[in-house]
Parts: structure tokens; sequence; C-alpha cells
């Protein structure tokens, strides 16, 4: 029963230091102090460490020399190789069971298309997790257990990407549905190879876009110097 509380109390202050890393309350580079964060949680400093050990696993934190524990900044590179993984990742599902879904994973996918077209603008959150729950039927139906955690690992950056864009919450809120449906289509239509071009496109082709702005950027700064 011990063991029980301490692990809940740990989730759930491993989800409201999240939030605040989400929301913004916490910005990048701030400092991360355990004695202080066991004060404000009302608890001992073990389940801080263990939350601040779970979040250095999803890359929303970073431990360093002489500064200690703060919130990691996400740089372009860092959610190019977050997405590029999880498309690959996703593919190599679906070759191995040929994308044949059962009728219930289909059932799913769509159950979590009406969710998305209901949820609240802005919440970042939300979106994200219904995002990584619509992906976890592809990478469940493989079966493979060590293929899901390297995936499973990955989800929490693609938070971090979402909450680091830069991008209108709000209109995500408002296009996710889109955008999951035409992959959706794709996915039910059986073909393995469309399925795979279209996970593929669905994860890179907002990196590459990122790419170039961020080049054009540089570029712009280069000749204004």
């Amino acid at each position: 029963m011990g063991e029980f509380a301490f692990q809940t109390l740990r989730e759930s202050i491993t989800s409201a230091i999240r939030s605040k890393i989400l929301t913004g309350e916490l910005q990048p580079g701030t400092k991360l102090a355990e004695q202080r964060l066991a004060e404000e949680f009302g608890s001992s400093r073990a389940p801080i460490r263990e939350a601040l050990r779970q979040l250095e696993q999803e890359g929303m934190v970073e431990y360093s020399r002489n500064v200690g524990c703060s919130v990691r900044r996400v740089k372009p590179e860092d959610a190019y190789e977050i997405y590029l993984l999880r498309a690959n990742l996703e593919m190599t599902a679906l070759r191995y069971f040929d994308c044949k879904f059962q009728e219930e994973d289909l059932r799913t996918l769509r159950g979590i298309l009406e969710e998305m077209r209901n949820v609240r603008p802005g919440d970042l959150s939300q979106i994200v997790e219904n995002d990584n729950r619509f992906h976890a039927v592809i990478v469940q139906r493989a079966g493979l257990p060590r293929l899901l955690k390297f995936w499973d690992d990955l989800n929490y950056g693609n938070l971090l990407v979402g909450a680091s864009s830069g991008s209108n919450h709000e209109t995500l809120a408002q296009r996710q549905n889109g955008i999951h449906t035409k992959l959706y289509e794709a996915l039910a239509s059986g073909d393995t190879e469309a399925a795979c071009r279209a996970v593929y496109a669905h994860y890179m082709e907002p990196m590459e876009r990122m790419r170039s702005a961020n080049s054009a950027g540089q570029a712009a700064d280069g000749t204004a110097k």
C-alpha cells in the first residue's frame, strides 16, 4: 500500500511539473531545486527526485554540472530527430504487420478522431495526448515490445516539440482532426507503402518546413550583418 501511494505521489508531481513546463510557467533554463519543489508540493525530496528523473528521460529537463536540474531547451535538431525516429518506428511497425488493422483498431482510431474534434482550443496537453494515442494504435498492432518501448520513450519528446514549436495551439486544436483524418484514410486503405508514405509525410513535412524557415532566418541574419 505504501509503495502504491508513493508511486501515485511521484506520478502526480511529475504531471504537475510537466504541466508547468508545457504552459510556460517554467521557462527553458529555469533551475529546478529539489528542496523548493518538495516544499511546494508538501512532500519529501524522494518523489521529487524520481519525478525529475522521469522528466529527464522524457527530455523535458536536464542535469548539468554546477547547475543541477533545469528545464531543457528544445533545439530544432531535437525536434527533427524525434519526428524522424517516430516516423521510422511506425513505418517499421506497418511493414511488420503489412498494414492489416483489425476492425477494432479502426474503430479506436475513429473514436480518437472524434475526441480530436471536441478538444478544447489551446489545450496542448490533450492535443498531444490524443496524437500519441492515435499513433500508438499503429505500433501496438505490431506486437513488438522493444519497438513499442523505443516509440513510447519519444512520446513526451513529441509533447515538448509541440510546446516549443511556436505554433498557435488554438489553430492546432482546430486542425488536428483533419490532419489525422487524412492519415486514417491511408492506414485504413490496407496499402502498406501508401500508409508508410502518409506517416512519413505526416511527421517530416512540417520538420522540413521548419528547417527551411530556420535556414532562411539564418541567411537573413547573415545578410543583415
